[in-house]
């Protein structure tokens, strides 16, 4: 399963510098790039607050160029987020740290002036795998099951210091729970909701070809 998933990225990326490739010249319907950066991320519901879990997020993207000004894209990331236990943390919480990696696939919609772009949209983030640590630093991941399926929705902008290059910022949030459980229930522990809905802050470099 992750070798498949490596190469629809590897494939993805390879198409990106296809069509852009293919679409150079002033009428251009195509552009494709390069991102790379971090996320910086939380989960709303585990009693740990901040955005303390640093983890990677890079792939590629493919625009249809509409206008001068629009543009609709679609990018194939590979995506760590999570949460991790910070020094004023509330110590009655029962994580030290939640490590989830997914491959995402954001459908976004680009609206640009001068060097500015600004963008909305949603994403769709395949689980690959995840770990889940107790404050005790044991392995907790078989006691919290986690849905596969996951909907975010995406707002951030970009600051093109060159034609090519840009500084990427994106805020998102989940739009689903992501644990599965009955969250009617008690929790472990008085205060967390039994939910899991992440934030992240993502903060990447951007070259379009």
């Amino acid at each position: 399963m992750k070798k498949d998933q490596l190469l629809l990225v590897t494939l993805f990326l390879l198409s990106a510098l296809s069509l852009s490739a293919q679409s150079d010249g002033p009428q251009r319907r195509f552009e494709g790039g390069l991102v790379a950066g971090f996320n910086m991320s939380q989960v709303d519901g585990d009693l740990l607050h901040g955005f303390h879990k640093i983890g990677v997020n890079a792939g590629g993207r493919v625009n249809a160029v509409l206008n001068e000004r629009w543009r609709i894209g679609l990018e194939l990331l590979f995506s760590q987020q999570g949460a991790s236990r910070g020094r004023l943390d509330n110590p009655a919480s029962q994580y030290d740290k939640i490590r989830l990696n997914f491959v995402e696939a954001p459908v976004l919609v680009h609206f640009q002036d001068w060097k500015i772009q600004a963008t909305a949209g949603v994403s769709y983030g395949r689980l690959i795998n995840y770990e889940v640590i107790d404050y005790t630093g044991e392995d907790a991941t078989e006691q919290i099951p986690l849905r596969e399926n996951l909907f975010s929705i995406v707002l951030g902008g970009t600051i093109f210091v060159s034609d090519n290059f840009g500084i990427n910022i994106y805020w998102s949030k989940w739009l689903n729970n992501l644990r599965i459980g009955d969250t009617s229930t008690p929790t472990p522990v008085g205060g967390e909701s039994g939910k899991f809905i992440g934030r992240n802050v993502t903060v990447r470099g951007v070259y379009m070809f």
